[in-house]
């Protein structure tokens, strides 16, 4: 009797479990696409932000937690208006500088040197040594993507926030991508698991903050494994190269191939690398959102995903394949399959005191995630 007390106590304070639900259909998603789509093409491309707001609606609102469903209030005039400001900022420099320099391409069969050679190469090295501040850019806008969704979406008419500086987000993305290159990758998980807690750590939900004490534990071992077999891959794909001859001759049988075999055989052998990456890299990805989930906390509420290699393995690889090969035309079912593993994978330990949250006073960015369409970050 008193065995069974103990246990109905523990059951009794064991925290509730809830899980986000995904109602949305790839049928009536692609609809949308293919609507976009078209208004995009007759309008040049402007339409693509209003688009994307018509799929971030859907997608939001067809995703629940506690059978209250997710919502959008982006505009797509915000996102347009973010895409102009990223327009002055990172082409205007770049045009600018091509017509100081007057640069001019050759015309077809004429000779080129002299001044318009130089003038070109003093225009290419330029845009080399801007490299580090386009790494710049590319962080900063990551974070204001970021910033911008959350603040953009409420729950139950609660909106989330972000606090922190783009700027300092992108500094600091710099310096550990930098050092990265520096020691070949090595910092990349420790890097990760910086860039990450600084983000997390700054949302909000509410009036409520999340905190997040991320760190690389138990991820070297797996990004050792991807590193070893990418190098790997990458000697096995020189020794490969270098059995082919010129004019497609195989140098240890000194016989001519077929030139379009040839080529596919090249193309195999470059690709080797970047397969073996893609293919290795899930137990680290798995690993890290992990970790993610494991140490992120908002209030008493924790959160847990259940993620394995072959779960990773089984979203990325059809992802990337299904894009590839349908030219981005499978794109409503990638989404769709994203969003279900979220959901299926992301479990939210603790009781939601949806009452006791109050509205955030973070503020909001003023227009959308206009850099991303520069980088082209994110998928949806």
């Amino acid at each position: 009797m008193t065995n069974g007390t103990a246990s109905e106590a523990e059951t009794a304070v064991r925290p509730p479990i809830h899980r986000l639900t995904h109602d949305g259909r790839s049928g009536e998603l692609f609809v949308i696409f293919l609507i976009n789509l078209a208004l995009s093409i007759l309008t040049l491309g402007i339409y693509r932000f209003w688009g994307r707001t018509r799929i971030r609606r859907y997608v939001w609102s067809q995703t629940s937690l506690l059978g209250e469903p997710l919502e959008y209030t982006g505009r797509g005039i915000e996102l347009f208006l973010g895409f102009l400001f990223a327009l002055v900022v990172i082409y205007g420099p770049i045009i600018g500088l091509y017509f100081g320099l007057d640069v001019e391409l050759p015309d077809p069969g004429e000779e080129f040197g002299g001044t318009k050679l130089n003038r070109l190469i003093l225009f290419v090295a330029i845009m080399l040594l801007a490299i580090p501040i386009l790494m710049l850019f590319y962080y900063v806008a990551l974070f204001a993507a970021y910033r911008y969704r959350i603040g953009r979406t409420s729950w139950l008419g609660i909106r989330g926030g972000m606090e922190g500086s783009a700027w300092r987000y992108g500094f600091l993305g710099l310096g550990l991508g930098f050092l990265n290159v520096l020691t070949l990758g090595w910092t990349k998980p420790w890097a990760d698991s910086v860039v990450f807690r600084y983000r997390l750590g700054r949302a909000w939900f509410g009036n409520g903050k999340f905190d997040s004490h991320l760190d690389a534990d138990g991820l070297y071992s797996r990004y050792a494994l991807a590193w070893i077999g990418t190098a790997a891959a990458v000697g096995a794909m020189f020794a490969g190269l270098a059995t082919i001859g010129l004019d497609g001759q195989v140098l240890d049988r000194g016989t001519a191939v077929d030139p379009v075999r040839m080529q596919i055989i090249v193309i195999a052998i470059e690709l080797t690398p970047l397969i073996v990456y893609q293919l290795l890299i899930c137990a680290y990805k798995a690993a890290l959102v992990r970790n993610i989930a494991r140490t992120l906390t908002y209030g008493s509420v924790r959160f847990r995903a259940d993620v394995t290699f072959k779960d990773v393995f089984k979203l990325r690889i059809p992802n990337l394949l299904l894009m590839v090969f349908t030219l981005g035309f499978a794109y409503p079912y990638v989404v769709m399959r994203t969003t279900r593993f979220i959901a299926r994978h992301v479990e939210i330990h603790g009781d939601i005191r949806t009452a006791a949250i109050g509205q955030t006073e973070v503020g909001t960015p003023r227009y959308g995630e206009g850099l991303m369409e520069f980088f082209g970050i994110g998928m949806i």
